[in-house]
């Protein structure tokens, strides 16, 4: 296959398996003996049945694991786009991701309430600081996609999305670890591949994805009967 067939199918298999992940949250996470399912959209029903204090990284999973997929379903059509108008589609794009990504951030500092605990309020704040960077970070790959540092862009599309397939495979084998863990399903996992694979496909979007180097020009042609010596007048 040519490079820009190993472009194509990359991009396509990008785009499937970022909505694959997407689709696993709205399958079974957890399926409780009485036929009671959470679905990845609610995990933060799962958060009362945990045995005491939650580990921060459990907590903080369980508030934003669905964010992570809505921005890959997003960036993975922003990748390896070649021509002018495209660009610009993606960067708006990409600034969509970052203002859903700053809600979730807002979110998780107003859902803040009176009567809990100072290090809980200070949990909190920090997941909502944790969040606002990756929004910071975000407005800053559209500015370098805007500007034509397409690597750079691509670059922080492939690290989000490993780091997006390490963020769910932590999570999920903490929360397998709990009491809960007896009740988790299969979907976790699948979402943790889907994540891995995504990333992998952009990898093989973009090695193929560079316009064709431009040609070093040769020796001028010599016409036929020109030995190409210069003429030496007397």
């Amino acid at each position: 296959m040519t490079g820009s067939t190993f472009s194509r199918v990359g991009r396509i298999g990008l785009v499937v398996f970022a909505l694959v992940a997407f689709a696993t949250f709205t399958m079974a996470w957890f399926s409780g003996a009485n036929g009671q399912v959470i679905v990845g959209v609610d995990l933060v029903y799962v958060k009362p049945e945990l045995p005491g204090a939650p580990h921060p990284l459990i907590e903080y999973f369980l508030e934003v694991a669905p964010l992570p997929a809505y921005l890959g379903v997003l960036l993975a059509f922003t990748v390896a786009v070649r021509r002018r108008w495209a660009r610009f589609v993606a960067v708006a794009v990409v600034v969509l991701a970052a203002a859903l990504t700053g809600a979730a951030a807002v979110g998780l500092l107003t859902s803040v309430e009176d009567y809990w605990q100072p290090y809980e309020v200070q949990r909190y704040r920090g997941y909502a600081l944790l969040t606002a960077v990756l929004a910071v970070l975000l407005l800053a790959a559209a500015g370098a996609l805007a500007a034509g540092l397409r690597h750079a862009y691509h670059g922080f599309v492939v690290v989000l999305l490993f780091a997006a397939a390490a963020f769910q495979l932590i999570g999920t084998v903490l929360l397998a670890g709990q009491g809960v863990g007896s009740a988790m399903t299969v979907v976790p996992w699948l979402t943790a591949w889907a994540y891995l694979l995504a990333a992998g496909c952009a990898l093989l979007a973009l090695t193929s994805s560079a316009p064709p180097a431009a040609e070093t020009p040769g020796p001028d042609p010599v016409l036929p009967g020109h030995t190409g010596d210069p003429v030496v007048r007397g």
